[in-house]
């Protein structure tokens, strides 16, 4: 049975907070026995009674993605706090880089979750404006090319390249 899994910025709105997550490169969601990696990542967290829980990314409405492995950590983010200072400490060095091969630890701050959401709604609005089908009648599909072979190649230039 299908789960929906909070994207890791409503994690933060709803916390009221920023937040931590982990993400796992290597990530094999077919064969769960292979994510070594990961599943000794969580024995930690357990062992530690560190909470956590499966999430997904960053919310987008125009990308359907299927579960990437990452986890939200229930630790505050911040250097004050013991849970906290344990979490940092397993997995990255001083310099803050990695420790763990394949394993990316990430924080969210609360103000971007509250700018996705406020783009999000932003853009919802547009939408229920002007995707209504009847208020546009047969002009719906005025401009859009039937043949796309017909397209003139030289209308389009590569964004990397730039000109002298």
């Amino acid at each position: 049975m299908p789960l929906l899994l909070p994207n890791i910025d409503a994690i933060a709105r709803e916390k009221n907070r920023d937040v931590l997550f982990v993400h796992f490169e290597e990530y094999d969601h077919e064969h769960p026995e292979k994510n070594t990696v990961r599943n000794e990542v969580l024995d930690w967290f357990d062992l530690q009674h560190i909470e956590y829980f499966p999430c997904m990314g960053l919310e987008s409405e125009a990308v359907l993605r299927s579960y990437s492995g990452d986890i939200y950590v229930d630790v505050p983010f911040d250097a004050q706090n013991p849970a906290f200072r344990t979490l940092s400490e397993f997995l990255e060095d001083e310099q803050g880089n990695m420790k763990i091969d394949g394993v990316l630890f990430f924080s969210l701050a609360l103000e971007l979750a509250l700018e996705i959401e406020a783009e999000r709604d932003s853009e919802e609005g547009f939408e229920i404006e002007y995707l209504d089908e009847e208020a546009f009648g047969d002009q719906f599909g005025e401009g859009f090319i039937e043949d796309s072979e017909a397209q003139n190649e030289a209308d389009f230039e590569p964004i990397n390249d730039k000109k002298s």
